[in-house]
């Protein structure tokens, strides 16, 4: 697995590859966090390339995804496939 973060004028844009399982979703948490900590309008998660996720991964979406709502910022998940889609929406997660 593979991650980058990018974050420019209070947006952030996370490209996931691969399998995210425990490993991978609490690095990305350490990474991460910190910069949502911070005053940011909009979060993008690219997940055209995620081949799976488990429920860690899951977990950490649905947090970012509380957290931004508690900033008022925007958060969006581009390019899942379908079954990542069902797996995020039975998660709670909003596409």
């Amino acid at each position: 697995m593979c991650y980058e973060i990018k974050d420019s004028d209070q947006r952030i844009d996370v490209i996931l590859t691969g399998i995210i399982g425990v490993k991978e979703a609490t690095s990305i948490r350490q990474k991460l966090f910190p910069l949502i900590q911070q005053e940011f309008r909009s979060l993008t998660f690219h997940l055209g390339t995620v081949t799976e996720m488990d429920s860690s991964g899951l977990g950490l979406l649905l947090a970012v995804q509380k957290i931004a709502a508690d900033y008022k910022a925007n958060v969006s998940f581009q390019d899942a496939h379908e079954q990542l889609k069902e797996r995020l929406y039975m998660a709670g997660i909003r596409l």
